[in-house]
């Protein structure tokens, strides 16, 4: 039964990707999010048939798992630092279905670190609808909008970002990935002694080790550490 199963998820896989790559072949905009919503070529269209009517086989209908499942690939991708074949995934997992959350939060995710912030948060805010208060959404989101607020020095929208933060210790005051993006956007304003305030919440956690020591030093650098 077990040598059965192996076999199973290995046709599984085998099918899977040789629908994605006929997909992938005929897309040249495969690397922009949605595919860049730009006007398909006949190639495209009947590619994405292909993809379709593929998985809607392999899943038994259930496209819903399909796109899915075929997001969490474009995650482990993106988490193998892989962000074109993560893009591709998540794409195919919009196509599959344009309100996976899962999906349009990775497309979000790959826009923010390419630092194509105005794609990223429309991709977050639009995520938001289906992903809603997920934990570590949230926090990518935060994140994404204090590097905007930074890098367009805008004040509406580092409030935003303040408030997201704050929003989120409310809720999991042990995150530690909230509290050091939460210093580091105070960092980058000069707040130096706010920054620290936030690092020692942090420091007061069982996950400190996640802290990036880099980041401590770049802001002791500016304010030595507090001794209180």
């Amino acid at each position: 039964m077990i040598f059965r199963k192996q076999i199973s998820c290995l046709m599984l896989a085998a099918i899977f990707a040789l629908i994605a790559s006929l997909a992938d072949a005929q897309s040249a905009d495969n690397l922009l999010p949605k595919y860049g919503l730009l006007p398909e070529t006949e190639g495209q269209k009947a590619a994405d048939k292909v993809f379709i009517t593929g998985m809607d086989h392999v899943y038994h209908g259930d496209l819903k798992k399909a796109a899915n499942d075929t997001a969490m690939r474009g995650w482990q991708y993106l988490k193998q630092g892989d962000p074109d074949d993560a893009m591709r995934r998540f794409n195919q997992a919009w196509l599959l279905d344009s309100k996976n959350g899962a999906a349009l939060w990775g497309m979000a995710a790959v826009q923010a670190d390419k630092e194509k912030l105005d794609d990223a948060l429309k991709l977050f805010a639009e995520a938001e609808n289906y992903v809603g208060s997920e934990i570590n959404f949230t926090v990518d989101y935060a994140r994404t909008v204090g590097v905007a607020a930074i890098a367009r020095n805008d004040d509406a929208l580092l409030k935003d970002a303040l408030d997201r933060y704050q929003r989120i210790y409310d809720k999991d005051p042990q995150n530690v990935r909230n509290l050091q993006n939460w210093a580091r956007t105070l960092y980058q304003k000069e707040r130096y002694s706010e920054a620290w305030s936030k690092i020692k919440l942090a420091e007061a956690t069982p996950y400190k080790n996640q802290l990036n020591p880099q980041f401590l030093a770049e802001l002791e650098a500016h304010m030595p550490r507090p001794q209180n």
